[in-house]
């Protein structure tokens, strides 16, 4: 991201140094927890087994930072995705497995990894990987109970996790951690199958130690880390919406964190739309433009395959927007609510145009988004309007709300 130092410049903070080997082993651990996959399979009547990871294209780079750090396999091109593979059994012997021994892994990925190296190992010391009548006798069983086919899940033969590794934590955000926005407003999420229960409610515990680093607000309180579940697909959703935990806790401890995959270009513009909502730039028409933009260009929107790929804001309009006077101020004893409030005070008379589909539905504007959300039906309380004015998103499919007249071309 070019913009990385601008970033830092922003929140006054030193970028971290690069990882060190033990450091990006310990990250590796964690990425591979989360990407990972130990595969076993029968090429024709031959025994096959392969470690790969398998990203998006447009995060190769790591792959290749991967390849050498291990010094073995190799990385393939597969149209818009790449992978990582290593398939040679002295590779996977000789690097791989003690890496893992010594680094573990600690979601129910452990027993995928303890079945593969059952299978590595016996191969490197059989005389043929052609499978045999006795071979299939025991591997079969092996191979059907990996992965997806697992059914059971022997707990005490993974690794207890004592203390949370930053670093390893950091691979684990970076292959199924969120930084994700709701109605515009940040919140920070990490989903996993309910089987690895045990690690989520580790990282529970790890997040809501958090020290705090922004003094400046009195009353924030730690991160409360809320934990749903998905009962069609049984991923546990854990998850932190506080503009003020978010900022003064877990944004600072991220900064000090060496990102490695694409990830890190969604938590630094995620880091801007945080920061826009903390002092209050969201609350102004040209704040909530630029958080638009921004929402377009994150997480799906900036990849490189994306026939509709957002544009992010430059570094001069953001800081256009900062050297805008706020109406309110942020004071040490204020809570967001509290900045929220002051602003929606201010707002109390304000003129809301509603287009149908991009037509204008009425000549003269609505004076309250009560009023607005009537017109189309909705019951007055509805907060539609007020999240989405001035974004161009719609509501119901078909409306949407805006703080000044579009052009007709718009």
């Amino acid at each position: 991201m070019s913009n990385v130092p601008f970033i830092y410049s922003l929140f006054k903070q030193r970028p971290p140094a690069e990882m060190n080997r033990d450091q990006f082993a310990r990250w590796f651990s964690g990425f591979v927890d989360g990407e990972g996959s130990f595969q076993v399979f029968l090429d024709r009547s031959y025994l096959r087994v392969m470690f790969r990871i398998r990203l998006h294209i447009d995060d190769i780079a790591i792959l290749y930072r991967i390849q050498e750090f291990l010094g073995v396999g190799k990385v393939q091109i597969n149209n818009n995705s790449c992978v990582f593979v290593i398939s040679r059994l002295d590779d996977l012997k000789n690097v791989l497995l003690p890496l893992l021994d010594q680094h573990n892994l600690f979601t129910t990925k452990w027993l995928d990894y303890l079945d593969f190296c059952l299978i590595v190992n016996f191969l490197s010391t059989a005389s043929t990987t052609r499978l045999t009548e006795e071979m299939a006798v025991w591997v079969h069983p092996l191979i059907s109970g990996m992965n997806l086919g697992r059914t059971e899940f022997n707990y005490s033969l993974i690794p207890t996790i004592i203390t949370i590794d930053p670093f390893w934590l950091l691979g684990f955000i970076e292959a199924e951690g969120t930084f994700g926005l709701k109605n515009f407003s940040p919140f920070f999420q990490i989903g996993q199958n309910i089987r690895s229960s045990m690690v989520m409610d580790a990282i529970i515990a790890f997040l809501q130690s958090l020290p705090k680093r922004f003094l400046f607000s009195l009353n924030t309180l730690p991160p409360h880390v809320s934990n749903s579940l998905n009962t069609s697909t049984s991923v546990s959703a854990i998850s932190i919406s506080s503009i003020d935990a978010l900022y003064d806790y877990l944004m600072f401890f991220l900064l000090d964190m060496p990102f490695q995959t694409r990830k890190g270009v969604d938590f630094y513009y995620w880091c801007i739309i945080l920061h826009f909502h903390k002092f209050g730039y969201f609350y102004l028409s040209e704040g909530k433009a630029l958080v638009v933009r921004i929402a377009n260009y994150i997480n799906d929107g900036r990849y490189s395959t994306n026939p509709e790929k957002g544009i992010a804001p430059s570094n001069d309009e953001i800081i256009s927007l900062l050297n805008i006077p706020l109406p309110v101020s942020l004071t040490p004893e204020m809570l967001h609510v509290d900045l929220a409030k002051a602003f929606a005070k201010l707002n109390t008379d304000r003129n809301i145009w509603v287009y149908d589909n991009g037509v204008l539905m009425n000549s003269q504007p609505f004076l309250s988004f009560a009023a607005a959300m009537r017109s189309i039906g909705y019951a007055s309380t509805s907060v539609a309007a007020r999240r989405t004015i001035d974004t161009g998103k719609l509501v119901g499919g078909r409306y949407t709300f805006y703080s000044f007249p579009q052009n007709p071309s718009n």
